[in-house]
């Protein structure tokens, strides 16, 4: 258990914002960096189902998404644009909803117009697999399988690491 040093002068308000700050951060966050990424078997949006490991040997992104996160609608169009220059380089992104409605997360998908897979997660085993902490989570799988990069939430700048991350995976 680790003990916190409180100052005379803090209250145990103050106390507990710096903790929900502290906890809230990226670098707080649990992540599968440097671990085998968990295998998962999803129906896709055109019905097939996908397995992740079916992609070995390409780096793949996933996206787990939700229609309510308001992140989600600007991270998508720009995953989008990135598979759109990346897919012939021997990049995989998928997309997956972890709304528990399949039918409107399918609808919102459709309106997002995204040329991706869609895969729809409505139980919970897979974001307790992947640590899922804020909506929407990207994490980055390497040709062998090991995730190498994760990210939760989406903010201006966000698409610029993940291009120089999945150029670095590409390469190697």
């Amino acid at each position: 258990m680790r003990r916190v040093l409180v100052a005379g002068s803090l209250t145990l308000s103050a106390v507990l914002a710096v903790l929900s700050l502290v906890g809230s951060s990226r670098a707080a966050a649990p992540t599968l960096v440097g671990q085998d990424a968990p295998d998962f078997v999803l129906k896709s949006r055109d019905g097939a189902n996908l397995r992740l490991s079916e992609f070995r040997g390409q780096v793949v992104l996933v996206n787990f998404w939700a229609r309510w996160a308001g992140d989600s609608r600007q991270e998508m169009p720009a995953l989008d644009r990135i598979n759109t220059t990346y897919r012939r380089a021997g990049l995989v992104v998928l997309g997956v909803s972890v709304d528990e409605d399949s039918r409107r997360a399918r609808e919102f998908a459709d309106a997002m117009k995204v040329s991706y897979p869609i895969l729809f997660d409505t139980g919970s085993d897979i974001g307790r697999d992947y640590m899922i902490q804020k909506m929407p989570m990207t994490i980055l799988v390497d040709r062998a399988g090991v995730v190498r990069y994760s990210n939760y939430g989406f903010k201006r700048g966000d698409e610029r690491a993940y291009i120089d991350q999945i150029r670095e995976l590409l390469r190697e």
